[in-house]
């Protein structure tokens, strides 16, 4: 031992020491290069998340899952399996929880509206082994559609009390105006420097390119800066400080969904911002100042948008392409035959429906499209959607929890607290989810339940009033 000690305070130790890591990094890095170990990254990933998880429970916890919902664009396979940073993210949360809740002896405190989500996620699970024409597939896709939404139960479990709810709505605007801004910033790279991080191709027109920041898709990112928009244009009206911050938050959030060029979430940014401005004038008369403010930025972002970007014309093409061509339009008419297929398909089906994600084993563009042969499909109209995959038992699981949270939302606005803003705020989020999904279905990704899961225990905290329990959370 004494010869060992005296060998590593040596001056040979720390020039060997080096000279091994040098040698142990080419070795790596000759293994990631010519036998395809790029697994290694993902472990160190996981291993990071792991550790941000158990910093300050459970507050490291929420934002590992919130922030990895946002990034549901990256993938490693492994095994035939489309590994997100999202499920990683959700599988450590939910080991976490576990701990504490059997450390803590306490229950789960389920609401009525959270077992209609289990019946949904149960009639995945049926469907999928039993009137699926590929059960090994569908069962498969059924626990990646479970890790989607597994997140809602976190966050249901996590947020108990008034003061909970209040810290993961900030960090859930936070990682919005985040992954938001960065989703801008790849766009105006591109329009600069010719870039392409975060940006698709080809998605609406030939020669423009949409930013999809980290998430899955332009049309996606396009609602979720459409959520945030709304989101912070409630707090704007709602909230007595830090206005500058939300019309500064509501304008970028605002500019991104114009520059994801989804006419879906354009749509439903007009229509939930209109009923920001009426709630906001039932529960608080609006004053004329707010609206000067508001106005002349937006008439300032507006004009800034045509006169000097090509944000305009792009837009402009893309509203009088679905003008004049009607039902006859490219991306219509794509969505609609879709639609008509899975319809056909839900006909041999009607009461469990044909398993979950199962359309893509049914439908193939080549029939129709030679050159699009082997193209990724999903029905984008989530109703159809899970009427197609669960059936008739399904649908109706997922509109009892529709009709429970809606029943739930107005009863908690009723009685007067704390808790309306964020209410609020989150219903009008809910409201471009409920538009934007009609025609780009995002509903199996863990970012939407995360939204439902802070959506669902602030009506449930709102319902009570401001005496909600408060547990208190330790670390594990």
């Amino acid at each position: 031992m004494q010869a060992l000690t005296t060998w590593w305070e040596s001056r040979w130790a720390r020039p060997l020491d080096l000279v091994a890591v040098v040698a142990a990094l080419l070795v790596v890095s000759r293994l990631v290069y010519e036998e395809g170990v790029s697994w290694l990254v993902w472990a160190l990933v996981a291993l990071l998340i792991f550790c941000l998880s158990l910093i300050r429970w459970p507050y490291g916890a929420l934002i590992t899952l919130i922030g990895m919902s946002a990034m549901p664009r990256f993938y490693i396979e492994l095994y035939g399996w489309k590994i997100r940073p999202e499920q990683v993210a959700t599988v450590i949360v939910a080991a976490a929880i576990a701990i504490w809740l059997w450390r803590k002896k306490t229950g789960l405190g389920c609401e009525k509206l959270d077992y209609w989500v289990l019946g949904y996620l149960a009639l995945n699970y049926l469907s999928s082994a039993f009137t699926s024409p590929q059960p090994s597939s569908t069962l498969k896709w059924a626990l990646m559609n479970n890790l989607g939404v597994l997140p809602y139960f976190l966050i249901r479990l996590l947020v108990r009390d008034t003061k909970m709810l209040e810290k993961v709505f900030r960090i859930l605007l936070g990682i919005a105006i985040v992954e938001v801004t960065y989703g801008l910033c790849c766009y105006l790279s591109h329009l600069m420097f010719g870039t392409t991080t975060g940006m698709e191709a080809g998605q609406y027109l030939a020669n423009v390119a949409a930013p999809y920041g980290t998430l899955y898709e332009p049309n996606l990112f396009g609602a979720y800066s459409a959520c945030c928009a709304v989101m912070m244009l409630s707090l704007f009206f709602l909230q007595r400080r830090h206005r500058a911050f939300y019309i500064l938050s509501f304008l970028i959030a605002s500019l991104a969904t114009l520059v994801s060029f989804s006419r879906a979430a354009l749509l439903a940014l007009v229509v939930a911002t209109a009923w920001v401005f009426w709630k906001g004038r039932q529960r608080h008369p609006l004053r004329i100042r707010r609206l000067i403010v508001l106005a002349v930025a937006l008439i300032a972002m507006l004009i800034v948008i045509v006169a000097i970007t090509p944000i305009g014309g792009i837009l402009q093409e893309r509203l009088s392409n679905l003008l004049s061509q009607g039902l006859t339009e490219e991306s219509t008419i794509t969505r609609l035959l879709l639609l008509a297929e899975s319809v056909q398909n839900i006909a041999n089906h009607p009461l469990f429906g044909s398993g979950t994600a199962s359309f893509q084993l049914f439908f193939d563009w080549s029939n129709f499209v030679p050159e699009w042969a082997g193209t990724a499909v999903w029905i984008g109209n989530f109703l159809i959607r899970i009427l197609h995959d669960t059936g008739v038992f399904g649908l109706f699981m997922a509109l009892g929890f529709i009709v429970s949270l809606v029943r739930k939302i107005h009863r908690g606005l009723r009685r007067p607290n704390s808790v309306h803003p964020y209410l609020l705020a989150l219903c009008a989020g809910a409201v471009v989810y409920g538009i934007t999904f009609q025609f780009t279905d995002g509903s199996t990704l863990a970012f939407c339940w995360v939204h439902l899961g802070v959506l669902a225990s602030a009506a449930i905290l709102s319902e009570r009033g401001d005496e909600a329990t408060t547990d208190s959370f330790h670390a594990i």
